[in-house]
């Protein structure tokens, strides 16, 4: 017997012909205006909402790129094209590991001065966000964005 599974070139009978309601392209829309949004709040300080993201989440002690795209839930590549203009700019600083093939990042004293400028920006663009959205709702919607992280996870293949 022989199941049909439909795709998004074959829309289920009866579903006319307006597109289908894509999750995942709705919440690529979404979070390429909501990084548009926090942008406008860090570009003074010449900082993409990526690589804001690394300052955060890397601290002066020196880090391995696979354990600092997991911290991030970011790929290697996307990650490294993120990194290359923080090393250029003199705010993250690279050294090799214990094994001479693994290079270890942590932040520059520049890097550490400029997330802590950062922060106040993120602030701002964190409370502006809130009062468009509201504040219940954006406290919902943080933590049903986080559930559904947790739920598809397990769903994701062991490289991801």
């Amino acid at each position: 017997m022989h199941m049909h599974v439909n795709t998004l070139d074959d829309p289920p009978a009866g579903a006319g012909l307006g597109p289908l309601p894509c999750t995942g392209a709705r919440l690529r829309r979404l979070s390429r205006r909501t990084t548009v949004f926090y942008e406008q709040y860090l570009r003074p300080l010449g900082l993409r909402l990526t690589q804001y993201s690394v300052l955060v989440h890397l601290g002066s002690a020196p880090q391995a790129l696979l354990e600092l795209a997991d911290r991030l839930e970011m790929d290697r590549t996307t990650l490294t094209r993120s990194l290359r203009p923080m090393i250029d700019r003199g705010w993250v600083v690279v050294s090799r590991g214990s094994d001479a093939r693994m290079r270890l990042f942590s932040l520059s004293p520049d890097g550490l001065a400029l997330r802590e400028r950062a922060r106040g920006q993120w602030v701002r663009a964190q409370l502006a966000l809130e009062a468009v959205l509201g504040r219940e709702f954006t406290g919902q919607l943080n933590q049903r964005l986080e559930e559904a992280l947790m739920r598809i996870k397990p769903a994701l293949p062991e490289e991801n």
